[in-house]
């Protein structure tokens, strides 16, 4: 509609002898890329003013399944300085490739991935009006196998394979037993599927396509040197662990002893300080009075306890006689 509404615009500017550069806008129906490498989306256009327009220019390119413009720039077509059209808000992957002062304003997608597979719009606003026109990014995949794993489910394990590519692959179980029936789960460009595992099988993910095909098997040669890895530093810590458990009971055991130890010996002091104190007392048993001159045995052993101290009376000479009180002789003579 829009093409025979432009004709017909110029058809009228051409029967009056006017000059007329109606809306124009080249763009490829669909563009073929490869899922990793660069593709350019071409977009060139004029406008009615082409010559005389003075004002600013706007151009966005919109994807289909994104809500908002993937790369929008503006810039003034009578002023040189304005040699860039830049979207600082933009994805590096996205920029324009031609130069947009001669209308070329196609799109440039780094690296494309299969989620850029999708309607493009290539979108031009001036002050008056706007035009646009849309374009269709298919992006090619060989199958690829993204990872496959091994995965708890809620009561076995499970050996889980994950593909893409577009065409979207089959997928296809094998093991050392023979093919496996499985039940795969498509989303988008990927397909998802589980199979029982049993340590006693090796098994294969197929993935294929008409652009490819990719296989990968669990377990693998680097998947057990990871598991040896794995047990051997396993291994490490439980024996570390162990000997800090071990070096903790000594250290406990010991502390017991040490205060056991002491507390036996404060026992043992308290016990000998009443003996001692006992053994500095003087003691009097069983002690009789004797004439002066005069000896008697005592028997120790019925007198004193063990370990008492006896303190003896000094006792007067025996050869020392005994005098009463009296005048001396000399008094007597006189």
């Amino acid at each position: 509609m829009q093409d025979y509404v432009l004709g017909l615009l110029s058809l009228i500017c051409s029967l009056k002898g006017l000059t007329c550069t109606p809306w124009t806008m080249k763009v490829q129906h669909q563009v073929n890329s490869t899922l990793g490498q660069n593709v350019i989306l071409p977009c060139i256009f004029t406008h009615p003013k082409q010559n005389s327009y003075k004002g600013y220019i706007t151009i966005k390119w919109i994807q289909s399944n994104v809500h908002k413009p993937i790369f929008q720039c503006m810039f003034y077509q009578t002023k040189e300085q304005d040699s860039n059209c830049i979207d600082p808000t933009s994805s590096k992957r996205h920029l324009l490739q031609g130069n947009h002062r001669e209308g070329d304003i196609s799109l440039r997608i780094n690296n494309v991935d299969l989620t850029d597979a999708s309607q493009y719009t290539c979108r031009v606003e001036l002050d008056y009006n706007r035009f646009e026109k849309n374009t269709m990014l298919n992006v090619n995949a060989p199958a690829q196998i993204l990872s496959l794993s091994l995965d708890l489910d809620d009561v076995n394990m499970m050996v889980k394979c994950i593909a893409q590519g577009n065409p979207v692959p089959e997928v296809k179980w094998t093991s050392s037993s023979g093919p496996i029936e499985h039940s795969p789960i498509k989303v988008g460009y990927k397909v998802i599927s589980f199979i029982p595992f049993s340590d006693q099988d090796v098994y294969t993910c197929q993935s294929v396509n008409s652009l490819g095909q990719d296989e990968k098997t669990f377990p693998n040669q680097n998947t057990n040197q990871n598991c040896t890895g794995l047990s051997v530093i396993t291994g490490i810590l439980v024996c570390l662990l162990l000997l800090g458990l071990v070096a903790f009971i000594l250290d406990v055991v010991k502390r017991r002893q040490s205060a056991q130890g002491i507390m036996l010996r404060d026992m043992g002091a308290q016990r000998v300080k009443p003996s001692i104190h006992k053994a500095n007392e003087t003691v009097y048993a069983n002690i009789s009075t004797c004439p002066v001159g005069e000896t008697r045995q005592v028997d120790s052993t019925e007198a004193l306890g063990e370990g008492a101290k006896v303190e003896m009376i000094p006792m007067a000479p025996k050869n020392q006689s005994q005098r009463h009180p009296g005048p001396s002789p000399d008094t007597e003579e006189n």
